[in-house]
């Protein structure tokens, strides 16, 4: 529970799978309350929040399913976070992103969009903040588990927090009751980019876009944008398909 009198704070995580959403929530509550794993499954199954303990127990944490594959925009998931931040109120958006991982991928492109559909308002990447994760120290082994630099950091990243104006929850609730769902659609597309005498090869790329349905059953699309793509090679003869994914 937070302290009566003290202003919460209401931070929502978003990020792909395995990228230590859950993991940073816990550090930032100081306490344990999401599942976390080192694999790259899906620990996270629903949206949900905690407040902290001790001088953190005004601090609102909400962990969200992993947006890392299609399942992770799917309408329920998607509408579980606006459920949420109806309930609860937002200040901040926490986007976590792996130090390790050299390039945007598409699917970091994808949660930014994701974030732009959910809350279309006005400023809202000032409610924004990317925190790096995995970031670590192989040059001191000794010092592996000293997190007294990832404290320091947190601390930063409440302060920022708590300068934050909540985001008007009658501006949030007039958005998203406006839809009666908010999912994603997808697609794919089969190009052929060679053929011999016993084999064609496709290219497969899979687009994804948003699609909002009003109240009043007005449909509104977004943009398609490539999601993934793969390369498949068949056998004229016996059918047999070999894939190569691209990312």
């Amino acid at each position: 529970m937070s302290i009566e009198g003290l202003k919460q704070i209401k931070l929502l995580l978003i990020g792909e799978t395995g990228d230590g959403k859950s993991s940073l929530g816990n550090f930032i509550l100081k306490n344990d309350v999401f599942k976390v794993s080192d694999s790259n499954k899906t620990v996270t199954k629903y949206t949900g929040g905690y407040f902290g303990e001790g001088d953190r127990s005004d601090v609102f944490v909400v962990d969200t399913h992993g947006l890392n594959d299609s399942s992770g925009f799917d309408n329920k998931n998607i509408q579980n976070i606006v459920n949420c931040v109806k309930a609860t109120g937002l200040q901040g958006i926490i986007l976590t992103m792996n130090y390790n991982v050299a390039r945007f991928s598409t699917n970091l492109k994808q949660v930014v969009k994701v974030i732009s559909d959910i809350f279309p308002l006005k400023d809202i990447w000032k409610h924004v903040c990317i925190v790096w994760t995995k970031c670590y120290n192989y040059s001191q082994p000794d010092e592996d588990d000293d997190n007294t630099r990832t404290e320091e950091e947190i601390i930063k990243l409440i302060k920022w927090a708590r300068r934050l104006k909540p985001i008007d929850k009658e501006e949030i609730n007039k958005l998203s009751g406006e839809y009666k769902e908010i999912k994603y659609e997808e697609k794919e597309e089969r190009e052929k980019i060679e053929e011999t005498k016993y084999n064609t090869t496709y290219k497969i790329t899979k687009y994804i876009r948003c699609k909002k349905v009003k109240n009043s059953g007005e449909v509104i699309y977004g943009e398609s944008t490539e999601f993934n793509s793969r390369i498949i090679t068949e056998n004229k003869t016996n059918k047999e398909t070999s894939e190569c994914v691209v990312m």
